[in-house]
């Protein structure tokens, strides 16, 4: 069952902050990992539209940094992820970023690290502890589409596979002998760890999806948080967690996965 264009409209309006996903679950009687992602994408979203601008008041962060005012304030008054508002700060700074954060807990204690740590503790979608969890989660769908794939006897050759003989455009999983699903015949599957809205799907049908079409013919989407009823591609099926059963216990735990710390 994928998710009416309404629904999506009334779920995605209603998010602000992570302090939102639980109440909206329930409240639309969707799992926390769904909403979760709807509103990662809107603050991608978000993100895109006024990085610039903030980034450009980049020494007015710096003085009020100064001043007293602490990075998780500054981030929110300017409604920009903690992550990225202790990126600017660094640069006004001149401390190389990736060196400091990579290195953090050899950083002298005083005020920059620890709120540089609580500003990232905070951040739920572009701190590094967040990106580690998006693989983690990534990871995890790529093993329940392996499993479901070994329960049938159906034999594949995974990403890693097709770029040791040389494979430049690589699916997740290319099978080895053509599958027969809802009457339609694919040859290849696709994990994505997340909800399939609109922009997501024209990003990966440009970046993946039209090529893997090309060379290997007809394949299997996997959106596992769900997808919006408005997307489609070619003929190539799309899915979500649903198709796999909810009961099985790892998709459970994929649907609930960290969503919080």
């Amino acid at each position: 069952m994928r998710m009416d264009i309404e629904t999506y409209n009334e779920i995605y309006a209603s998010l602000d902050d992570v302090d939102d996903v639980r109440r909206a679950a329930e409240q639309f009687s969707e799992p926390i990992g769904t909403i979760h992602s709807i509103l990662n994408q809107k603050t991608v979203t978000k993100v895109k539209r006024n990085f610039s601008k903030v980034k450009s008041k980049g020494p007015r962060h710096l003085r009020q940094w100064k001043k007293g005012k602490s990075i998780i304030e500054i981030a929110r008054k300017n409604d920009i992820p903690a992550t990225l508002m202790v990126s600017m700060l660094l640069k006004e700074m001149g401390i190389p970023k990736k060196g400091f954060i990579r290195n953090l807990e050899d950083q002298p204690d005083g005020r920059l690290k620890r709120e540089v740590i609580a500003a990232m503790d905070s951040d739920f979608f572009f701190s590094p502890k967040a990106h580690a969890l998006h693989a983690e989660k990534g990871e995890m769908g790529e093993y329940i589409l392996a499993e479901w794939l070994s329960e049938r006897g159906l034999t594949y050759r995974s990403e890693d596979d097709l770029r040791d003989e040389g494979f430049t455009k690589t699916p997740d999983f290319l099978l080895d002998e053509e599958l027969d699903v809802d009457g339609v015949k694919i040859s290849w599957i696709e994990s994505k760890a997340l909800f399939g809205d609109e922009k997501e799907h024209d990003y990966y049908i440009k970046k993946q999806f039209r090529e893997y079409e090309e060379i290997y013919g007809v394949g299997m989407i996997v959106y596992w948080y769900g997808y919006i009823d408005t997307i489609s591609y070619n003929g190539n099926l799309i899915k979500d967690y649903r198709f796999f059963g909810k009961d099985w216990d790892i998709v459970e735990e994929l649907l609930n996965f960290k969503t919080y710390w």
